[in-house]
């Protein structure tokens, strides 16, 4: 089964307020120009990704200039657009064609992740353990209001809630890999949801609710690693002064 990248890069970015895509905001810690998605895209091709696939808003034209069509990092960039962005699951969902049928490692573009090699312990524990749909990469946050938090038991997922204004729970999912399985689900949940009056946005994290019921969704607890989501000046600051 072949395995794709599957990053979104749809949002507004409205967090920063930047004249430019968030995504191509300087790695301050680079000492020529580098935007901050190429920790994204290093990762995948470390793990031997050579398809990534970007779900995008045509506004970002700097973004797609920039990347191309994949060659000069040695890979295949494809871009799905999403005309007007209303919730992460819908711009996935615009690369459904793309992505069914394979195995997909999904990642955020403004987000610098450790270890090095995260993708390939998800991969593997994808791929050996036992009745798995999707498997989450799991990091440690003592700010759980800003993150999708997961409960578990042993390696299964057992609760997962998207940005809880108060909890107990001290692990966030920050990144996934997923099978047909979960593509299947995952296109259902957008094309029941899509439709439907609702509060705030359609959240990613519910799409996993059904398989997390039956057990099928695996976790990887990286007990010492990192996840820095580089979304707000602050973090980007905080990020900036942390020696390399």
């Amino acid at each position: 089964m072949e395995t794709v990248g599957l990053i979104p890069s749809a949002g507004k970015g409205s967090r920063l307020g930047l004249p430019f895509s968030k995504e191509m905001f300087p790695d301050v810690h680079n000492e020529s120009y580098r935007p901050i998605i190429m920790h994204t895209i290093d990762a995948m091709k470390r793990s031997g990704i050579e398809h990534l696939i970007f779900t995008i808003n045509p506004k970002k034209k700097e973004l797609i200039e920039y990347l191309g069509n994949g060659k000069q990092f040695g890979m295949n960039f494809s871009y799905c657009i999403h005309p007007e962005p209303r919730s992460l699951p819908e711009s996935l969902h615009e690369s459904y064609h793309l992505i069914k049928g394979k195995r997909v490692v999904f990642a955020m573009p403004d987000t610098v992740i450790k270890p090095d090699s995260f993708i390939d312990d998800m991969i593997y524990a994808h791929e050996h353990t036992k009745n798995t749909a999707a498997t989450l990469g799991l990091f440690k946050t003592d700010t759980p209001n800003k993150f999708a938090m997961v409960d578990f038991e042993g390696e299964k997922a057992t609760y997962a809630i998207e940005k809880p204004k108060k909890s107990d729970l001290k692990w966030m999912w920050g990144s996934m890999v997923w099978g047909e399985e979960y593509i299947e689900r995952f296109h259902q949940y957008v094309e029941e949801n899509k439709y439907k009056e609702r509060e705030g946005e359609m959240m990613l994290t519910n799409s996993l609710t059904t398989l997390i019921q039956e057990r099928k969704v695996t976790v990887v607890p990286f007990e010492y690693g990192e996840y820095r989501d580089l979304g707000t000046y602050s973090e980007i600051i905080n990020w900036a002064t942390i020696k390399q």
